[in-house]
């Protein structure tokens, strides 16, 4: 039986558990008093009485951790950090023993977005990046066309998110920590879902952006098909497998942007638990048939 790992609502969850069939038993953490939940050293049990449905350490064959924690319950911190270091001991102990499928929900802690540039300079051309604190090194990116990024992703204490923006380096408060990239100039966004050995690759026109941040815009609008499907040369799809292999992910989304008006691809990122379902919400490419399959395999 598949563990699946993950919170409420999540559309891409909803999709893979009704897409899997009996054999999943889902536990949502901002749910987790839905739950009944045994852990020894001899073991674990969950059970969840809503659902009728009882998984354990004898009968879970496979355990995927997906955007657990997107949402969480209102309860106290300390209660919150009891149920995380719960839900990370079991799927460590899944983890042991080679029933995990996909990447670590610690895989970007432990392998950061330099460390993947890097990796990644060998394949595609790469922006000049910096990340700094103090502004060390940012005079080499004075009088550039420069965009400031985050690297985590999360908010601010007023719930504000850092979308990819244009600045001036020398007007950057040097009393914050930055993420300095060169800015591309580009006609399409192009983006990569990976699984298994599987490109399924996607383009959206940059003209139709009001920023420069595809994702600022994603949902709004009725944007849902911006995304076109593309074919990608063949070269580069043996690329992404190459580099793929060497950064030990079986699935993930690939951020590109082209070089201007050609097929010329830069990379940008890799985002090892990058949300995929809305390249594909009405399943006409086979990007839920691929994940669920690569999860049974």
């Amino acid at each position: 039986m598949l563990l699946l790992i993950t919170s409420e609502p999540n559309i891409t969850s909803d999709f893979i558990t009704l897409k899997y069939g009996n054999d999943v038993f889902r536990l949502n953490a901002n749910a987790w008093r839905d739950y009944r939940i045994a852990f020894t050293q001899d073991g674990w049990e969950i059970s969840n009485a809503k659902t009728d449905r009882r998984i354990d350490s004898d009968t879970v064959t496979r355990a995927y951790w997906w955007k657990t924690f997107s949402a969480f319950s209102n309860d106290d911190n300390f209660v919150k950090e009891e149920i995380k270091y719960l839900l990370f001991d079991i799927y460590g102990w899944c983890w042991e023993r080679g029933v995990v499928k996909g990447n670590s929900p610690l895989y970007h802690r432990q392998f950061g977005k330099l460390t993947i540039l890097d990796k990644a300079k060998e394949y595609f051309a790469t922006p000049r990046t910096l990340v700094t604190v103090g502004l060390c090194g940012a005079d080499a990116l004075q009088h550039k066309a420069v965009v400031a990024k985050s690297l985590s992703s999360e908010a601010t204490n007023d719930n504000k998110i850092l979308m990819t923006t244009e600045v001036d380096v020398s007007r950057l408060n040097p009393g914050y920590p930055w993420y300095l990239q060169e800015k591309i100039d580009s006609a399409w966004d192009v983006t990569v879902f990976y699984c298994a050995g599987k490109c399924f690759s996607f383009r959206r026109n940059r003209k139709e952006l009001k920023g420069l941040d595809w994702r600022a815009e994603q949902f709004s609008n009725d944007q849902r098909e911006a995304w076109a499907p593309i074919k990608l040369d063949a070269v580069d799809e043996d690329r992404i497998r190459a580099l793929s292999d060497e950064l030990n992910v079986e699935i993930g989304r690939y951020d590109f942007l082209t070089m201007g008006d050609t097929d010329r691809l830069v990379f940008l990122e890799l985002n090892a638990s990058g949300q995929w379902m809305f390249l594909d919400p009405h399943r006409q490419y086979g990007l839920l048939e691929c994940v669920v399959s690569w999860l049974r395999a």
